[in-house]
């Protein structure tokens, strides 16, 4: 089963494949996975999954384990309370198990600034809104549910 790290790079890879079978952009065969790495690296850190989230409440928790040990709070209260307040932070930006820390457009235009930029990329045959438009619906549809 792959990690929810491998997941978000897959979700990367679905961009760039969607972008590629639409003929909005055109690149060497040969830089395919150096372009999927390029985004995933790009906009991976500001994409959690609930792996990401429990490690930080894991983290929340130990940092306040010596405030709570006199309460009588029991270590999955404290957990599920740090979860609970890591995953506030995100607000509304949350979808298909992703959580993100810009806005899911932030990260479109991220990706397109990206694709407009890059050597590795020949030619880009839509506007900044449209790749941002089909980068949006190809995260909207992503299930990682469908991967396994």
């Amino acid at each position: 089963m792959a990690t929810q790290r491998e997941t978000v790079r897959l979700l990367c890879k679905s961009i760039i494949t969607r972008l590629e079978n639409h003929k909005a952009i055109s690149f060497p065969p040969r830089l395919r996975q150096i372009v999927q790495d390029e985004v995933f690296g790009l906009v991976g850190p500001y994409i959690l999954t609930d792996e990401d989230l429990k490690e930080r409440a894991l983290a929340k928790v130990g940092a306040r384990a010596d405030l709570l040990q006199d309460s009588a709070f029991t270590e999955s209260d404290q957990f599920k309370t740090a979860k609970s307040m890591v995953r506030a932070t995100f607000g509304d930006d949350v979808l298909n198990g992703f959580y993100f820390q810009k806005s899911l457009k932030i990260v479109a235009h991220t990706i397109a600034e990206y694709l407009m930029r890059s050597s590795h990329i020949d030619d880009v045959y839509e506007t900044d809104d449209d790749l941002e438009k089909q980068i949006v619906e190809v995260v909207q549809k992503f299930n990682p549910a469908d991967l396994h």
